[in-house]
């Protein structure tokens, strides 16, 4: 829905799936350059405007990758809103990634808020969002964020909302990290 309303946005569904199916990213690159699938989306990884999301559900949890030009270089954000084997899939996903061409860039493990429910995959899309749509640095959205004593229940809310809308709109209690709508 995000990569609908915002032209930056590339997307590709099952996307971790297929990667994980080649045993890695470059063998990926190659299986698809071989086949002639992906051309476009792999041209479109170099545009500096556009930013990747790569959500990722892997044995009943969700994390999610956002590869942005950001300064003078690519960075590639980690979200985990567990704890508890964060470090270990943050290697696991770096090394499955990895390559020094089309997903290349600086790796970084952001602290977002940890789950205090079954909540992954809201607190993750919740935190996506915000690293995806908005310009301010990673403490300034954590920081945004943390002003929000119920943050599990709105993150819930508001993925609710999207898809049984099934259009963008984000709530505006968000609007301060964000930003305006049309960013």
């Amino acid at each position: 829905i995000l990569a609908q309303k915002f032209k930056n946005i590339l997307y590709q569904e099952f996307f971790f799936d297929l990667v994980k199916r080649e045993k890695g990213w470059k063998q990926f690159v190659q299986h698809c350059r071989r086949e002639g699938t992906y051309t476009h989306f792999f041209e479109q990884l170099s545009t500096q405007n556009l930013i990747c999301i790569v959500p990722i559900c892997c044995h009943a949890h969700w994390t999610l990758l956002i590869r942005r030009f950001s300064g003078k270089s690519w960075k590639i954000f980690f979200l985990d809103s567990i704890l508890q084997g964060s470090d270990q899939r943050f290697q696991d996903w770096k090394a499955l990634f990895s390559d020094q061409d089309l997903f290349s860039g600086e790796w970084i493990k952001v602290k977002i808020f940890q789950q205090s429910e079954l909540e992954c995959g809201a607190r993750v899309c919740l935190h996506g969002v915000c690293f995806t749509l908005s310009k301010k640095n990673c403490g300034d959205i954590i920081n945004d964020l943390s002003r929000f004593k119920d943050l599990s229940t709105r993150s819930r809310l508001m993925m609710s909302h999207i898809c049984k809308d099934g259009f963008w709109s984000y709530p505006k209690w968000l609007s301060r990290t964000i930003g305006a709508e049309d960013s």
